[in-house]
């Protein structure tokens, strides 16, 4: 295997997709990942970085374009991190995604198992419910938007393809408004001024919605802006301040308090209501969530008479939304925050056979068992990390006949599963790939597994 040179130009043709959706092309062996190129195009490339193993390039001319090659449809594309994929057609994106679960699942944990096609959208646009937008200024300029990739420096956006038109809207004119009222700007590398982030969330008819201003301390300068935009955009609700004085990436501090009316909006998923509040965990993608929640009801195949255990549960979203469906769900969540919009968002539903329990999801489920519960489904839906080792130690030992498991990641699912398969003698039913993300690389997938 010949290293090609850093600065050479290379001729060669597309093999495969990374997970991040890059384009792999190989000299004599040697993989280079491309951005923005598709698989089967011939590419001519620039190699800006050679590895040991492994090199980066970039495309300098496309020679033969793949017939699913399409213009980026968002005029930022190329400067902002916010999406990846876009030179895919709709169709190719969701065969990456299928490619990408196909690949750790089959290739890496060699668990043979069937992976379908992934459950895409019809219009794959303007569908996130919630938008963080970091605010800055740059030579007395303000911008708000997106950070262009691996910086902090923010690409002034006035209308994101993949959040809703309505945030797009109040985006522009919180613009004007804290130029109008000139709030004062974060600066994060002098840990100076006031406002941090825009958070705009809405629920899936945009009848609610609630917007978000955290700030680097507890002034509160926003009563002329909230009176301007609650008159013009009647549906927002809630209007919330997050204090977060720390010099830190994380958003959120651990203060909010309410500015204009109530601390939540709420939403309904599948003929089940959700008060969210500005912290809560809650999926971006209305349609594709109740199209993942539907997918996963379907392979646990409820009888009517069983325990549920819903690990990593947050606000109780799937468990509540299974209800109807079983004889009881006991809910597990670390967060107590959302431990409590669980128990709430139970009374909200009229839910009476739901319990939920503040504590990481391997020390409260054996203690349930210890305690006599008997589950018989265990559904984890973890956070990108995946599950913490200890916790499938837990499931093995606990060993209830079916655990459906909701992924957002891919490699971690393929390394839970093999787990799961190899320690605890649990058989992979076929995966299903759902497009929660459209236009960019992050896919969410669901499947089932059985005792043997």
């Amino acid at each position: 295997m010949t290293q090609p040179v850093k600065n050479e130009y290379y001729t060669s043709t597309v093999l495969d997709y990374t997970h991040q959706g890059l384009g792999v092309v190989k000299i004599d062996n040697y993989p280079i990942f491309v951005q923005d190129v598709l698989k089967d195009e011939k590419i001519e490339f620039k190699v800006i970085k050679a590895n040991k193993k492994f090199g980066y390039g970039k495309m300098t001319k496309l020679i033969e374009p793949a017939a699913e090659r399409i213009v980026p449809p968002c005029e930022y594309y190329y400067q902002c991190g916010g999406c990846q994929i876009q030179p895919l057609s709709y169709n190719e994106q969701q065969g990456f995604k299928k490619g990408t679960v196909e690949a750790n699942i089959n290739r890496q944990a060699k668990l043979g198992v069937d992976v379908h096609d992934t459950i895409g959208m019809a219009s794959p646009d303007h569908y996130r419910n919630k938008s963080q937008i970091p605010v800055q200024k740059v030579d007395g300029e303000l911008k708000l938007g997106l950070y262009r990739p691996r910086s902090h420096d923010i690409i002034d956006i006035k209308h994101c393809m993949i959040q809703k038109n309505i945030h797009n809207d109040i985006m522009n004119d919180v613009r004007e408004l804290l130029k109008m009222f000139n709030i004062s700007i974060y600066d994060e590398r002098r840990h100076k001024g006031l406002l941090r982030h825009l958070i705009i969330r809405s629920n899936h008819d945009d009848s609610e919605v609630q917007v978000g201003f955290i700030t680097n301390g507890h002034k509160n300068p926003f009563g002329d802006i909230i009176k301007i935009l609650v008159e013009k955009f009647p549906v927002i609700t809630s209007v919330v301040q997050n204090i977060n004085m720390d010099k830190t990436n994380v958003i959120y501090g651990s203060k909010t308090k309410v500015l204009h009316g109530a601390e939540y909006i709420t939403d309904e998923l599948l003929g089940k209501k959700f008060n969210i509040r500005s912290r809560s965990f809650y999926q971006v993608n209305h349609e594709q969530t109740e199209k993942l929640y539907t997918e996963a009801l379907k392979i646990a195949d409820l009888k009517g008479d069983e325990t549920i255990i819903d690990t990593y549960c947050g606000i109780g979203t799937i468990g509540q939304v299974a209800a109807d469906h079983v004889k009881k769900i006991i809910g597990i969540e670390v967060v107590d925050s959302a431990v409590e919009d669980a128990r709430e968002n139970a009374k909200l539903n009229g839910i009476d056979n739901a319990e939920y329990h503040l504590g990481k999801s391997e020390v409260v489920m054996k203690q349930l068992v210890a305690d006599g519960v008997k589950p018989d489904v265990v559904f984890v839906d973890p956070p990108r990390k995946g599950c913490h080792q200890d916790f499938l130690d837990s499931l093995v030992e606990v060993a209830p006949e079916k655990i459906v498991y909701i992924s957002c990641n891919p490699s971690t699912l393929q390394r839970d599963l093999k787990i799961l398969h190899e320690q605890g003698g649990y058989s992979v039913s076929p995966v299903t790939p759902v497009d929660l993300f459209p236009q960019t690389n992050h896919v969410e997938a669901v499947t089932m597994l059985t005792k043997d």
